[in-house]
């Protein structure tokens, strides 16, 4: 009679002291750069008395809502907030729109020069935009855009990397569906609708995201393109916020304000955490 003997399949894994040493790092890292966040949030809920303490404290000693409502109220911190939404809205729809447009015409459509155009504007990513800032200002001046939402959006209303971004990801959908919507009598223009566009949720997405953040954080252009308080988007209106001749800044209604302007972007990447982190990896690198 043979025994055998019991093996255990489920044996556990070896410690790995690697996986283990990078999650420690990504942590530490995590939390160096989120550092600044954390000073700014907890600044906001101190008393003047506590921000000036030496040596300085993390946590206030006393929680206070004056600093929000200071900066409320000294300022109009709605007015800012309002020209700052509007002029990411208009940013943020015109880039995926014509980003769309043109992915599509690069990546499907079949036209002379298709590939030298897209390598022209693909050219334009390395132009430093502090190249072209000066052009853009006089052209905006002469039109007579200062101080509008005009001058805040035109010059942003499409984008190189989008095109570039969504273009990767429509060259790898499998080329029988568009042979299969010609055959069904599909035009380009419902193709790109009812099949592209819907298969091409999670890239749209993630695009959508960088364009709101890239246009939310700007502060170089509307600073030197507005001039006016009713125009100042929130970024700004903080740059100019509650100084003192005699007493200073107001360190925690800054902070409060600066709090404000962060809310939006950090509402954004929590709910749409997963599609940004599923466009990336879901756009294809096929060209």
């Amino acid at each position: 009679m043979t025994i055998k003997k019991n093996t255990n399949n489920s044996q556990d894994k070896p410690f790995d002291i690697t996986a283990l040493s990078m999650q420690i790092i990504l942590l530490a890292t995590g939390l160096i750069v989120s550092a600044p966040i954390f000073i700014a949030v907890f600044t906001s809920f101190k008393v003047p008395t506590d921000i000036i303490n030496y040596p300085p404290t993390l946590l206030p000693e006393v929680w206070t809502m004056d600093n929000y409502i200071t900066a409320w109220n000294s300022q109009p911190l709605g007015r800012y907030f309002v020209n700052s939404l509007i002029q990411t809205g208009i940013i943020v729809i015109f880039q995926v729109l014509f980003s769309i447009l043109a992915a599509y015409a690069f990546a499907i459509l079949k036209f002379p020069g298709r590939n030298l155009m897209f390598y022209l504007i693909l050219g334009s990513l390395m132009v430093p935009f502090q190249l072209t800032f000066i052009p853009n200002f006089i052209l905006v001046s002469q039109l007579g855009w200062a101080n509008t939402y005009a001058g805040l959006t035109v010059p942003f209303l499409a984008s190189a990397f989008g095109v570039f971004l969504l273009r990767q990801f429509f060259l790898s959908l499998p080329t029988e569906l568009h042979d299969a919507a010609k055959i069904d009598g599909a035009s380009n223009w419902r193709y790109l609708w009812t099949i592209v566009v819907p298969l091409s949720r999670g890239s749209i997405s993630a695009f959508t995201i960088f364009a709101f953040l890239s246009a939310w954080n700007q502060y170089l252009w509307p600073l030197v393109i507005t001039n006016e308080v009713d125009m100042r988007t929130l970024q700004i209106g903080i740059r100019f916020f509650l100084f003192d001749q005699e007493r200073g800044s107001d360190w925690g209604a800054i902070m409060a304000a600066a709090v404000i302007a962060l809310l939006p972007t950090l509402l954004i990447f929590i709910v749409a955490q997963q599609q940004l982190v599923k466009g990336i990896a879901t756009t294809g690198l096929k060209g």
